[in-house]
């Protein structure tokens, strides 16, 4: 009985000291002087879709007047390397490359720009080059999916 309640005593004291000394989990919550933004940047792209989309689902009002925090998507870089060769001299595997960043703006506060950058390995098939570039197309896909969400967990680390 006693062990029990040592143990319950250790996980609502710890749980306590988190709280209490400001720690957060990953992606929970957007600081309260964020949740009404402008967001600026290629409206007709995926990413600016994706981020709008999440925002919203987050609880942020996205609105278009002065005296509010600005959230502007930079422009995105993809590259591609090649990784390896075969003994032929055929392209087997690359590296897609990911580049974008954002900043925050609030009226009277400093600019925050916050970089992303990650990698990927692709394994180049030419002897299905169809489906090749269908997974290309898809990691692209995932890339933007994966930044879309490094915006929202960064945004709730933002303080003014």
């Amino acid at each position: 009985m006693g062990t029990i309640f040592t143990r319950w005593m250790a996980i609502v004291l710890a749980g306590l000291l988190m709280q209490g000394c400001g720690f957060h989990m990953r992606g929970t919550g957007i600081p309260a002087e964020l949740m009404t933004m402008k967001v600026v940047g290629d409206n007709k792209s995926d990413f600016y879709r994706l981020v709008t989309t999440r925002l919203k689902a987050s609880g942020v009002t996205l609105a278009d007047k002065e005296g509010i925090p600005v959230l502007t998507l930079g422009i995105i870089r993809s590259s591609s390397q090649v990784a390896s060769v075969n003994a032929l001299g055929t392209d087997t595997e690359y590296v897609l490359g990911f580049t974008t960043q954002f900043t925050i703006s609030a009226p009277g506060k400093p600019t925050q720009v916050f970089p992303i950058n990650f990698n990927r390995s692709f394994l180049n098939k030419p002897d299905a080059a169809l489906a090749s570039s269908r997974e290309q197309e898809q990691l692209n896909r995932e890339m933007q999916e994966q930044a879309a969400n490094q915006v929202i967990r960064q945004l709730s680390q933002v303080s003014f």
